[in-house]
């Protein structure tokens, strides 16, 4: 059996006490939904919209099952640009305090294998050099375009291994606008927080539903490296940056 049949069934299933509302048209157009949205969400939306169902007269069940899909995939966008905002961040801030640290002249060359002049540097240098090797990338200009090949995983190590040095990012006394942020004293502290906000992220970057709470410790983080959470999501409207090529009326 093919899979968006079984899916189908399942909805069907969902709905056997309302099968006034499974018209033809219902049928054609969710089968064609199936093949086009993320079934955790759609799944969501159906046990929803049944339960709306329940309680008040519904006239079009397809139409409430998407409206209810598009408020889920409003809140998942909504969590991707928090993840997006919190791995530049970090990636960023992780960079210039390298940068500063292992740099020894004006130049920003301390990527180059020959300069390395303990372990973790030359670890660190290997590291780039595998992944340039990898993309076949011939050259890399300045610390933060290094730092652009990593993952956010590779930057969660890179801060355990540099804690000595970074680790002033996370348990310096600090205030916004006089409220106090959470101290973060321990790398062990740091790591988890870090670590559960990257499980956050690979769920939701693969386009998972997540039941993780990150919010509070990425905000809080986000304030201590000095990032305007409030204004780096005021991006208004999207669909002005979206230039569509086909008539779709």
């Amino acid at each position: 059996m093919s899979c968006d049949i079984k899916e189908f069934e399942k909805i069907e299933n969902l709905f056997c006490d309302y099968k006034h509302l499974l018209t033809d048209d219902f049928k054609s157009r969710m089968k064609k939904c199936i093949r086009l949205t993320h079934f955790g969400y759609l799944h969501g939306a159906c046990k929803e919209a049944k339960k709306l169902c329940e309680k008040t007269e519904v006239e079009n069940l397809f139409t409430l099952i998407i409206s209810l899909y598009n408020k889920k995939r409003d809140f998942h966008t909504a969590k991707f640009l928090l993840i997006q905002c919190f791995e530049n961040a970090l990636r960023s801030t992780l960079a210039i305090e390298i940068a500063k640290l292992y740099n020894k002249t004006l130049e920003d060359d301390w990527f180059n294998q020959n300069l390395a002049t303990n372990s973790k540097q030359h670890k660190l240098i290997n590291k780039i050099n595998h992944i340039k090797q990898k993309q076949k990338i011939t050259q890399i200009n300045s610390t933060l375009e290094a730092f652009d090949l990593f993952t956010f995983g590779d930057l969660e190590d890179i801060l355990k291994s540099h804690w000595s040095a970074l680790s002033f990012l996370f348990t310096d006394e600090k205030t916004y606008k006089n409220q106090p942020l959470p101290v973060y004293g321990t790398k062990e502290h740091v790591i988890t927080k870090i670590s559960k906000i990257r499980l956050a992220r690979n769920e939701i970057f693969h386009n998972k539903p997540s039941n993780i709470k990150f919010q509070k410790d990425l905000e809080a983080i986000l304030l201590r490296f000095g990032f305007n959470l409030k204004d780096a999501i005021n991006i208004g409207d999207i669909k002005k940056h979206i230039i569509l090529q086909y008539v779709y009326d």
